[in-house]
């Protein structure tokens, strides 16, 4: 006979509390599943504090006195930057999700800025931080959003027009070398650039190169560059920006190409050859069936191919191909020679040592054209350049821009290095100087050291003082509060020195005086040849005031899952 135990009450308790816990624990994955709202003015605190986390290393490479940063790569292996951009990229995520997201603002903002420019993003790190600062300081005094976003954008205005009206053309190899070594602290970048630039104009194109010995090196090649872009994106290699082609065959086509027999001979006679020589197709647009046929081509490793679309505009692509035709040895195809690319023979192709093609355009280098027919060019485009009136600014840059590639304004620079990683930060700083000087002969130059920036002062203080609204005047106190950000940083970085002493002492000394952090003391910017880039400073400031705004203007902000 089988007795009942009876039930133990703490085994009844003790299987209640499981259950309740099992359902409190899907309560909570329920809940933590479900989009979670922060509003104003949590929101904009959270936001300041990603900003400020990534701005702070930033922040440290403004200014000659660089300091380094140490980045752990993998458990095994770190390494030291001092380039801003450089840092940014590096940092993917930060482990707090409430403090990711405005770093990554801040990152999607710095990478935008180098993509752009190759500098300046330091800089604008600076001023967003000074900007939302000061920003959650007056709303938090009752300062109205839409209010300071206004001013904001008025004062930037007001400052853009400042830093115009200060810029000087670059001319002199001095000024060309200052410039490089304010923006990479590289004396022997610096030193060779400034003695390609002298030797090749302002119209000149520097392609890099690597060499087998540590140091730097340089040649100057007959050649130029067009601009156009590449029709299909799987003709680049994988994860790269670009495609060399070694000795290609150039074709040279001022036709649309959209059909199969407009690219068959082309590809028979490169497949024909014994080693098979890789393709360069440059032509007025490529698409349809004739992009697909020599897309695949492409793919499956049959020939070597790169396309180009030029984007000289409708008027002035026959010339583009025409100089081209001349560099290369080519024939320009059309119905203007009475040859198409239908009839396309051995000998109406153009060659060259190398072509670069990039998503941007293409680099000719080492055409194999002869001498007489690339004087006969020369001598129509001087012959153009003559009549030319001086309002016609365009056609007068574009004649100039000809010119340079007709008589080689190729320079190739040659980088080495010691290891890999070394290589590759050269790389990064030659880049970076080959933009910044890009845009300094497109923009002129400033005043360095955020010199420029405090010289926009007077102008936005006068802004300030004509504003009606309160709300609007409080916008550009945040600007002004924002151009002395960058010059106090720079003192801070060289250390030893009270910031807003120094900063008293050059508005007592005069417009044109800065901070030498190189050698600790005020001077003449100008005569100390410490510049900065127009279009940088004016493009970072910019970046810095419209982050700002979207920030100011961030009425909540949402986290899923």
């Amino acid at each position: 006979m089988t007795t009942m135990r009876p039930r133990n009450p703490r085994d009844v308790t003790t299987g209640y509390r499981l259950a309740e816990a099992r359902r409190l624990i899907a309560e909570l994955r329920r809940v933590a599943q479900q989009p979670s709202l922060i509003l104003l003015p949590r929101a904009l605190r959270l936001l300041v504090r990603g900003i400020d986390l990534l701005a702070r290393p930033l922040a440290l490479t403004l200014g000659p006195a660089r300091t380094l940063v140490l980045n752990e790569r993998t458990r095994s292996e770190c390494e030291v930057l001092a380039d801003a951009s450089t840092i940014a990229r590096r940092v993917i995520a930060l482990r707090s999700r409430s403090d990711n997201l405005g770093a990554m603002l801040l990152r999607k903002m710095a990478l935008e800025l180098h993509e752009r420019y190759g500098d300046g993003v330091a800089l604008a790190a600076v001023m967003v931080r000074s900007l939302v600062h000061e920003a959650c300081r007056r709303l938090a005094a009752g300062a109205s959003p839409p209010a300071l976003a206004r001013g904001l954008q008025r004062a930037v205005e007001a400052a853009e027009a400042a830093l115009e009206s200060q810029a000087r053309p670059l001319g002199s190899c001095e000024e060309v070398q200052a410039l490089v070594l304010g923006a990479t602290g590289d004396v022997e970048l610096s030193e060779v650039l400034a003695r390609m630039f002298e030797v090749l104009g302002p119209c000149s194109t520097i392609v890099t190169e690597e060499l087998p010995r540590p140091g730097l090196d340089h040649e100057y090649i007959r050649g130029g560059k067009w601009d156009g872009y590449i029709p299909a994106r799987a003709l680049l290699p994988e994860g790269e920006a670009g495609l060399i082609l070694r000795q290609p065959w150039i074709v040279l086509a001022d036709e649309e190409l959209h059909e199969v027999e407009q690219v068959l001979p082309m590809l028979e006679l490169v497949l024909a050859e014994p080693g098979r020589p890789p393709l360069l197709v440059v032509a007025r647009a490529i698409r349809g069936p004739a992009l697909t046929m020599l897309t695949a081509n492409h793919v499956r490793g049959l020939v070597t191919l790169g396309l180009l679309v030029l984007s000289s505009g409708a008027t002035l692509v026959h010339d583009d191909l025409a100089d081209m035709a001349a560099l290369t040895g080519g024939t320009v195809l059309s119905e203007l020679t009475g040859t198409l690319c239908r009839h396309l023979r051995r000998e109406h192709l153009g060659r060259a040592q190398q072509a670069i093609l990039t998503p941007t355009g293409v680099t000719i280098v080492g055409g194999q054209g002869h001498t007489c027919d690339i004087q006969q060019r020369l001598a129509g485009v001087r012959a153009q350049l003559r009549e030319v009136a001086r309002g016609r600014q365009s056609e007068w840059e574009f004649l100039r821009l000809r010119l340079a590639r007709l008589t080689g304004g190729i320079g190739i620079l040659k980088i080495g290095a010691i290891s890999e990683h070394e290589m590759e930060l050269r790389k990064e700083q030659a880049e970076k100087a080959l933009r910044v000087l890009e845009a300094a002969y497109e923009g002129g130059l400033v005043p360095g050291g955020g010199v420029a920036l405090l010289n926009c002062l007077p102008a936005l203080q006068a802004m300030r003082a004509s504003c009606a609204d309160a709300d609007e005047r409080q916008g550009v106190a945040l600007l002004e509060a924002a151009l002395q950000e960058p010059f106090l940083q720079i003192v801070r970085n060289y250390g030893a020195m009270h910031p807003p002493l120094v900063l008293e002492e050059v508005r007592r000394r005069g417009a044109d005086y800065g901070f030498d952090a190189l050698r600790g003391e005020v001077a003449s910017m100008w005569e100390r040849g410490i510049l900065d880039c127009c279009s940088i400073v004016r493009g970072a400031l910019r970046a810095a005031v419209s982050l700002a705004t979207m920030l100011v203007t961030t009425d909540a902000v949402v986290f899923h899952g």
